[in-house]
C-alpha cells in the first residue's frame, strides 16, 4: 500500500511536470493474460531487452516488470521471456504496431516520450495490427477518416470489433484509446490515417451499438481472436428484436459470449494460442456451433461458421434448418410443396425467414436445384 500510494503521487506530480514540457505520457493497467496494447511514443530504448525494465528511461514503475512479462507478439513476430533473456524474433518494439503482451499477474506502469512524427499508416490486404497514436482517447466515428476508411471492412481490439456496411459502423468497439492496439481488416493496399481529436468534435457515438458493460463472460481472452458479425436471428418465422444472450461452442466449450440486441451484433470468438487457460478453444478452420441461454440451437442461414484468426463473418441464425418451411422441425412432403408452389408462382416468398430457408444451395434464387437438394435431405433422413 505504501508503494502504491507514492507512485500514484508521483504520477501525478509528473503529469503536471511533462504536460508543461508538451510530452506524451500513457499509464498502463495490465491484467493477468492477454493484452492488446501499442507504444506510440518515441523511445531510446526501443530493443525489447530493455524495453520493458528500469534500464528504459521512458519506463515509469516502482518495481520491476520484466519478470512478470511472458511473451510479446506482434503481427509477424513474438518473443518469449526466459528468465530476462528474450527468445525469438521481435527484437524491437515499434511505435507504429500493437503488440499481445501476456502477464503472469496484473502490472501498472507508465510511459513518456515525444509524441511520434507521423499518424499514416500503411496497410495491405488482410489483417494489419497498428497502435492508436494519441495520448487521449476519441471515440471511433471521430477518429474514422471516411476518405481513409472505405477499404477496411472491420476493426478488431481486444474483445470488441466495429464493422464497416455501406458507410455505416456496427458493433461495440467504441472508442480508441491510449495505448491500446488494434486489428484493422482491409481489402487492399492502402494509406490510413487516424483523425486529430479535436475538443470541438462530440465524442458520442453515432454508429449502431450494443451495451454489455455488466455483462461478464465466462471464457478466457486469447491473443488469436475472430470475430462473428450476427446480422439477425430468427425463431419460427419472426425475427428476433429482444435481447438474446448467445454462447459460442468449440470442442463442447464456451469461446465466446456477448448479448446480442441489434443488428449485426459482434461476438469475439477465442481461439487456442497455446496457452493452457485457451485449451479447448477454437482451431483453424472449424466450425462454431452457437445456443442461447435457454438452450435454443442455432442453424447458420447465412455465412461461414468457420473460425479463422483475425478474420471475421457476417451470419443470420435461426431455431429452424435450411428447408423447414413449415417451422416443425421435420423435413418432409409438407415443405416441398410450400417450396414448388412459390417455385411455379412468383419464386419469391413473402416471409423472408421462409426465403432463407428456401434457398438451400445459398446461390440468392430459389429454384429446382433446392427442391431437389431437399428431397435428397428427406430421402436422407
Amino acid at each position: 500500500m505504501f508503494n502504491k500510494y507514492y507512485f500514484a503521487v508521483y504520477f501525478c506530480v509528473l503529469s503536471t511536470l511533462l504536460l508543461a514540457e508538451d510530452q506524451h505520457l500513457i499509464s498502463y493497467n495490465l491484467e493477468e493474460g492477454p493484452n492488446l496494447i501499442s507504444f506510440p511514443i518515441i523511445s531510446n530504448n526501443s530493443s525489447i531487452d530493455i524495453f520493458f525494465t528500469l534500464e528504459n528511461e521512458d519506463l515509469l514503475s516502482n518495481y520491476e516488470i520484466d519478470p512478470n512479462i511472458i511473451s510479446v507478439i506482434t503481427e509477424d513476430a513474438l518473443s518469449y521471456n526466459n528468465n530476462s533473456n528474450w527468445v525469438g524474433s521481435l527484437d524491437a518494439i515499434n511505435t507504429d504496431n500493437g503488440y499481445w503482451v501476456i502477464i503472469d499477474e496484473p502490472v501498472t506502469f507508465l510511459f513518456l516520450g515525444d509524441e511520434i512524427d507521423s499518424n499514416i499508416y500503411l496497410l495491405h490486404p488482410g489483417s494489419n495490427l497498428i497502435s492508436y497514436p494519441f495520448s487521449v482517447e476519441q471515440s471511433t466515428m471521430n477518429a474514422l477518416n471516411t476518405f481513409s476508411t472505405n477499404m477496411i471492412y472491420a476493426i478488431l481490439g481486444q474483445d470488441a470489433a466495429l464493422l464497416s456496411i455501406n458507410d455505416s459502423w456496427y458493433g461495440s468497439l467504441q472508442t480508441f484509446e491510449p495505448g491500446k492496439g488494434y486489428w484493422f481488416i482491409v481489402s487492399d493496399y492502402t494509406p490510413f490515417v487516424y483523425n486529430v481529436p479535436s475538443i470541438n468534435v462530440s465524442s458520442e457515438s453515432q454508429f449502431e451499438t450494443l451495451d454489455n458493460e455488466d455483462f461478464e463472460p465466462s471464457y478466457n481472452q486469447s491473443t488469436l481472436q475472430s470475430i462473428f458479425f450476427i446480422e439477425s436471428i430468427y425463431h419460427s418465422g419472426l425475427e428476433v428484436s429482444n435481447e438474446v444472450l448467445l454462447n459460442v461452442y468449440c470442442n463442447d466449450t464456451i469461446s465466446g459470449q456477448r448479448i446480442w440486441n441489434s443488428n449485426f451484433t459482434d461476438i469475439i470468438v477465442m481461439g487456442y494460442d497455446g496457452y493452457e487457460q485457451t485449451s479447448g478453444y477454437c482451431e483453424n478452420n472449424q466450425h462454431i456451433s452457437i445456443d442461447s441461454s435457454d438452450n435454443i440451437d442455432y442453424f447458420f442461414l447465412k455465412g461461414n461458421n468457420q473460425w479463422i484468426a483475425n478474420n471475421f463473418n457476417i451470419n443470420i441464425l435461426s431455431d429452424t434448418d435450411f428447408g423447414d418451411l413449415n417451422f416443425n422441425n421435420i423435413l418432409n412432403i409438407t415443405d416441398i410443396i410450400i417450396m414448388l408452389e412459390h417455385v411455379l408462382e412468383i419464386n419469391e416468398f413473402q416471409n423472408t425467414h421462409q426465403n432463407l430457408l428456401a434457398d438451400i444451395n445459398q446461390d440468392s434464387t430459389i429454384n429446382i436445384a433446392d427442391i431437389i437438394i431437399n428431397i435428397e435431405n428427406i430421402l436422407n433422413n
